[in-house]
């Protein structure tokens, strides 16, 4: 299985002609998601196949040439490869806890090396899931110096992904371009979420 995901300047028509090259290809697609950002102009789409029949060399070079002319930022991976997942988290936990759940439930397809927070509250909850909780406090005075050292961590986890699970710091514009359409924030309806492109926005609401 392969999964497809891209990110671009919203316009007309880009599903159809996403579904019509994977066609020409010879993809059988089993699953697609769409996401458009009315406010930031951004369009998101994920897209699983099959990878009988399908010619994936062809495919890579002509959609190389597509996606630079519509300066669209693109990944291929296989679904076997399991993505190494960070969470951010500060002093709230109820999601930090479900995404742990769910992750060793076997509901979602990662492993999850790293938590890092500002706060030490999730530290025995990390120490009980056998995560690494590098805790590093965040002033605005010394914001670079903390980012660069989550980032050294980041980098020497081989981390694909990163998830802030109510992460009450707002990411600096260098550290989301260094991991662009690699960050979901998972925040409810009240808070205010980063205006920086390349940050997924997953919305929950209280109800």
């Amino acid at each position: 299985m392969r999964l497809f995901s891209l990110s671009l300047s919203s316009r007309k028509g880009l599903v159809a002609d996403v579904a019509s090259l994977l066609y020409r290809y010879g993809a059988n697609i089993t699953h697609a998601d769409q996401h458009q950002d009315h406010e930031a102009g951004l369009f998101f789409m994920r897209v699983e196949w099959t990878l009988q029949g399908f010619d994936l060399n062809a495919f890579r070079a002509e959609f190389q040439t597509t996606a630079a002319e519509l300066q669209m930022h693109w990944q291929l991976n296989l679904m076997s490869e399991v993505p190494r997942i960070a969470v951010f988290v500060s002093q709230y936990l109820h999601c930090l806890v479900d995404v742990l759940h769910r992750q060793q439930a076997g509901e979602l397809h990662c492993s999850i090396p790293l938590i890092i927070s500002n706060h030490h509250d999730g530290e025995a909850l990390a120490r009980f899931y056998g995560v690494e909780f590098p805790c590093i406090t965040v002033k605005p005075e010394a914001k670079k110096a903390a980012e660069d050292e989550q980032r050294r961590l980041l980098s020497a986890e081989g981390i694909d992904l990163i998830v802030l699970a109510r992460y009450m710091q707002i990411l600096s514009s260098d550290f989301v371009q260094e991991y662009p359409t690699r960050i979901i924030n998972v925040h409810h309806s009240f808070c205010r979420p980063s205006k920086a492109p390349g940050l997924i926005m997953w919305h929950s609401h209280e109800g």
